[in-house]
């Protein structure tokens, strides 16, 4: 990660003020985006698949929470791409969606997809990342 990402994240508490929040490390808030790809491209057929764009409200190692424009199914396994804002590389990941909420009568999601360890992404690189911004800050 660029040393300027560090200046555009800062760190909060884990969440203890609602029953449902399940966080437990630190978060940092700040403006990372998340490519999210809800269907595989079929090659075969010149299907590009579907892949949607969000940004993030808070992230950690183990999991990000984003806005998203359409509604994400939840226990869905997703590739998943994360660039922090201001830096040029973007990391490979595999998530799950652990939950979502309806906000504004449905104009927009809040996703929360939990960051997976698999050895075929980038999962090391990131926790590295993270855990670098969280040092600095």
């Amino acid at each position: 990660m660029s040393a300027d990402s560090s200046n555009h994240y800062s760190l909060g508490a884990p969440s203890l003020d609602t029953e449902d929040d399940q966080r437990s490390e630190f978060r940092l808030t700040g403006r990372a985006t998340v490519s999210l790809q809800l269907e595989a491209p079929d090659l075969d057929e010149d299907d590009p698949g579907k892949t949607i764009v969000c940004h993030t409200q808070d992230l950690s190692s183990s999991g990000v929470r984003v806005k998203s424009l359409e509604p994400v199914p939840v226990g869905a396994l997703l590739p998943l791409s994360v660039r922090f804002e201001g830096d040029q590389i973007a990391y490979q990941l595999t998530g799950e969606v652990v939950w979502i909420e309806s906000r504004d009568d449905g104009y927009y999601w809040i996703v929360g997809v939990k960051i997976l360890k698999s050895d075929d992404t980038s999962f090391v690189e990131w926790v590295e990342a993270v855990a670098k911004v969280m040092a600095e800050d």
